[in-house]
């Protein structure tokens, strides 16, 4: 009984861990996507980072909300490009979490993008990128297709 009790909280840690694996791309798999167009105010520098760090220009605006932690939904524009379709206080089904402060929406899985080694040349020195962005019910995210405007 002590031999198979060793190996239970091993094995039982692993299956989390793959569970974790799933659940990240299930949301490509059950989510929508949106692209949104995005402006990098740090532009890639490969001494301080693999990252860039974005803001979203449908951020901004007054919305009917109180300040702090709030829950939106993104719907397609006319343009092509993703809109917010609703702000509440409360969660909501396929309501992601954001932070509302001086009229502003902040997204923090949107607010940068790890850049893998192979598009650093494409978009070393750009300003303006559209990104496309997995939105699964459960409202987690996940950033794909990074691509500058041109």
């Amino acid at each position: 009984m002590k031999r198979l009790s060793t190996w239970i909280i091993p094995a039982v840690q692993v299956m989390i861990a793959i569970l974790f694996v799933i659940l990240v791309y299930a949301i490509s798999w059950v989510g929508e996507t949106y692209t949104f167009k995005g402006t990098s105010f740090e532009p890639y520098d490969p001494y301080f980072g693999d990252s860039i760090y974005l803001e979203y220009d449908e951020f901004e605006g007054r919305h009917n909300v109180e300040t702090g932690t709030v829950y939106v939904s993104f719907e397609q524009g006319d343009d092509g490009f993703a809109v917010i379709d609703r702000v509440e206080s409360k969660p909501f089904f396929g309501g992601v979490r954001a932070n509302y402060y001086d009229r502003n929406l902040y997204i923090e899985e949107m607010g940068s993008y790890r850049v893998p080694l192979d598009e650093v040349d494409r978009i070393e020195g750009e300003k303006s990128f559209t990104v496309e962005v997995d939105v699964a019910p459960w409202g987690m995210l996940r950033l794909h297709d990074l691509k500058p405007i041109e």
